[in-house]
């Protein structure tokens, strides 16, 4: 669909995204959401590779990655939105295009244990963050690798509702969005 004011409605619908984007991933600080929020922002950076397109995506993830370095206070969830959730929904769609399933399953696992990895050595060495397996004493020497299997197996949910996250939004949001920015 081809708009009067295409590069108006870019800037105004990203600037939006990147706003929006920034003030969920500010409520990181209520402990429980620490993780579900750098997802759901994630999510909203998504809308504008489908909305616009991929390149547009990943510049509104860019902006909202220096707002969120600069304002969130939860070192945890900036981290794992930068290194993971920010860009990961974008990434998706790319990486669902490979032919054979397999593939597709260990390119995912594989971004997400990399950036897991990452955004650990991060927290508790860039960021001085020494409590990050706090409750986990009771696993011992093997904490850092349960915490890992159970990050693993979220992330396998998450892929999982992503894929009708992103059907809702493509077959019920966005042509009623579309109707109405006409």
């Amino acid at each position: 669909m081809k708009r009067k004011h295409e590069t108006s409605f870019n800037i105004a619908y990203c600037g939006i995204i990147c706003a929006l984007s920034s003030i969920i991933m500010f409520t990181a600080v209520i402990p429980s959401l620490t993780y579900v929020m750098p997802a759901i922002s994630g999510i909203m950076i998504w809308t504008v590779g489908s909305q616009i397109n991929r390149k547009w995506a990943m510049m509104t993830f860019a902006a909202a990655s220096v707002l969120s370095l600069i304002l969130v206070p939860e070192i945890e969830a900036k981290t794992f939105f930068i290194l993971l959730f920010g860009y990961y929904p974008v990434l998706r769609d790319i990486i669902d295009k490979l032919k054979l399933k397999i593939t597709r399953f260990l390119v995912k696992f594989a971004i997400f244990n990399i950036a897991a990895v990452c955004s650990y050595f991060a927290v508790v060495f860039i960021f001085g963050v020494q409590g990050m397996l706090d409750g986990l004493e009771g696993v011992g020497e093997y904490a850092v690798y349960v915490l890992l299997l159970m990050g693993n197996i979220a992330f396998f949910l998450y892929d999982f509702s992503l894929k009708y996250i992103m059907y809702a939004y493509n077959h019920w949001i966005k042509p009623v969005f579309n109707k109405k920015i006409k």
